[in-house]
């Protein structure tokens, strides 16, 4: 008998983060038809497990619990907003392009500000900028990483993506809090919740909600904001709705080595929640597929819009050959000074994490029941726009 077994509303979800965090006022019920998408999955699938469900219960439950402690927040303190978001650079692009390496590497330079994994899941109070990578917090988080990244060397585990504590963290995480990220559909069993929230669903929310989150965190740690989550590149209009002077890094890749490795990332979240035997990897080859499809198409008809100048196009096999001139480049784009400390600081981080950190990462993409023949059609305007360095073979 699970604690969360009655629980399949979103409004019994809510009253337990209530009673969590003894806090009943939340900004807005914009979180309520994403929510309302997970519990349908999860009350009528089959497929997942019992740790599974109640897995989702509390990741949501927590969700909503910092969202009502950010929204007191404001409520003591509605002087952090007045202070404005200026300049902040996002990096996009499709998923597993590079977006996690420049994100880390802008993080090594000192007058930047990135949205640290640990900070992120427990932001009020907010740090100070003397206390972002030493708050008992950070460290209680770095402690127990270290106890699962022992575990998984020695299982020799491949992960496909690791975030430490104090290191930069997708802003989707934060968007999930209004139920409108991709984390959720990383669990699901069907593509119901990514095909509403990518075609359907309005992001404003999520966006003018992360800037407000934004504002608490650098009222005690400010700083040029580096942001990065790949999913951007579906949601262009509404970001620079929202942030109108963002600086825009978009990253490119293979796009068929790309999905391949989207598709394999998959595997961990779904492992962690879904029978073994309900896993379809063919099915999430057809949803790889089409989140692909958006994630160059929109931005294409994005930069057809606004304009090329509004982007900076990083290559991920120009990075992988030369960091550091990709990275001055990037600095000479944004009208920053790339010195030789913060060089320095970016080398050491590239020195202390190796790309197979853990376990050497293997996929292809016949496993999920694709090919380059039926995925060309989806990636050739993509392919024609830019000179990307091809890694797969036929």
């Amino acid at each position: 008998m699970s604690e969360f077994d009655s629980i399949t509303t979103p409004d019994e979800v809510f009253e337990l983060a209530v009673k969590k965090t003894g806090l009943t006022d939340i900004d807005s019920d914009s979180w309520r038809p994403g929510l309302t998408l997970i519990l349908d999955e999860l009350n009528v699938s089959p497929a997942f497990t019992v740790y599974g469900r109640d897995k989702l219960i509390s990741d949501s439950v927590n969700c909503l619990s910092r969202r009502l402690r950010i929204n007191d927040y404001v409520k003591s303190f509605p002087e952090v907003l007045e202070k404005p978001i200026e300049r902040p650079l996002f990096v996009l692009g499709m998923p597993r392009t590079g977006t996690t390496v420049i994100s880390n590497l802008l993080d090594r330079d000192p007058a930047r500000r990135s949205l640290l994994y640990w900070e992120c899941m427990d932001p009020i109070p907010p740090a100070t900028t003397e206390t972002l990578r030493t708050d008992p917090r950070c460290l209680a988080m770095l402690e127990e990483q270290r106890a699962v990244v022992a575990a998984l060397k020695e299982a020799k585990v491949a992960m496909p993506h690791w975030d430490d504590a104090d290191n930069p963290i997708e802003d989707m995480f934060i968007h999930d809090q209004d139920f409108k990220g991709l984390v959720w559909d990383a669990y699901m069993p069907t593509s119901k919740y990514g095909d509403w929230l990518i075609n359907e669903a309005d992001m404003t929310s999520a966006y003018e909600y992360q800037k407000i989150y934004l504002q608490v965190l650098q009222s005690k740690a400010p700083g040029e904001w580096n942001l990065k989550m790949p999913s951007h590149a579906v949601h262009i209009d509404t970001l620079l709705k929202v942030f109108p002077d963002a600086q825009i890094v978009w990253t490119h890749r293979d796009p068929y080595k790309a999905t391949g490795s989207l598709c394999n990332t998959w595997m961990l979240p779904k492992g962690m929640v879904l029978d073994p035997d309900r896993i379809d990897k063919h099915d999430m080859g057809r949803r790889a597929k089409e989140q692909m499809r958006e994630h160059v198409g929109r931005p294409l008809r994005a930069r057809d819009r606004i304009g090329d100048d509004r982007f900076f196009h990083m290559y991920y096999h120009r990075m992988m050959d030369d960091p550091m001139k990709v990275m001055q480049q990037i600095y000479e784009w944004a009208g920053d000074a790339f010195t030789l400390a913060v060089q320095a600081h970016m080398l050491a981080w590239l020195d202390d994490h190796p790309q197979d950190r853990f376990a050497p990462n293997t996929y292809n993409l016949h496993e999920y029941g694709l090919s380059v023949d039926e995925l060309e059609p989806v990636f050739a305007e993509y392919l024609d726009a830019f000179d990307i360095a091809m890694e797969s073979t036929r």
